[in-house]
């Protein structure tokens, strides 16, 4: 095992969703307590970020390296990780629920987003493009998340963004590309599922209970 392979092979995400979605996901049953952090530490967040950006393993090992002499970046950059991934999460939540966003959270979202990122750029890999962290700093990482979370919540994808309404409290966020836009579920293969026996269950039990009165 690699030293920054991380137990819960959850956290990484959809790769098809976007990275901002991906990254606010890493809390599961957000809905519900207590809820899961699938970060749990600043090791998580480092694999979380190979995974998610194409990167490798090898353009982290220096911070790696460093967090693990130095627990204490390590420790700071994970809590303004997390900071940030609510801050994203609440704004995202205000957009479904068509209402302003508070103040202070945009505030510290914005706070991010300005803020240069001049250890990372993009490298080509054959035909594609992938994010290149092998200079960044501590807070360099944050940018590839900040930019896409930008981009949702102004471009067209943002009247699209919904939160998963099972009832055990799934509450995690995804984009509704169905054509009718009534996409209730994070996923079919599992939340959509549920509920489909679950109303499939009631039914049943209302054909038993009818008959038998």
């Amino acid at each position: 095992m690699s030293s920054l392979e991380y137990r819960h092979s959850s956290a990484v995400g959809d790769p098809k969703e976007e990275l901002a979605i991906r990254f606010v996901n890493t809390a599961a049953w957000r809905l519900r307590s207590p809820r899961e952090e699938r970060l749990p530490d600043a090791q998580a967040f480092l694999h979380w970020l190979t995974a998610n950006l194409a990167g490798s393993e090898q353009q982290l090992a220096p911070i790696n390296v460093r967090w693990r002499a130095h627990q204490h970046d390590g420790a700071k950059t994970y809590e303004a990780a997390i900071a940030l991934r609510e801050a994203i999460y609440e704004l995202l939540v205000a957009r479904i629920a068509d209402v302003a966003p508070p103040i202070a959270v945009l505030e510290h979202f914005n706070a991010h987003l300005v803020r240069p990122a001049d250890g990372i750029r993009l490298w080509a890999r054959a035909s594609e493009l992938a994010w290149d962290l092998r200079e960044a700093s501590d807070r360099d990482l944050f940018k590839p998340i900040t930019t896409s979370a930008a981009s949702l919540m102004t471009g067209p994808k943002a009247h699209r963004i919904r939160q998963c309404q099972d009832d055990r409290g799934c509450g995690c966020l995804f984009i509704d590309e169905s054509r009718a836009m009534n996409r209730r579920w994070c996923s079919m293969g599992d939340c959509g599922n549920r509920a489909k026996a679950l109303r499939h269950y009631r039914r049943s039990r209302g054909r038993i209970d009818s008959s038998s009165s």
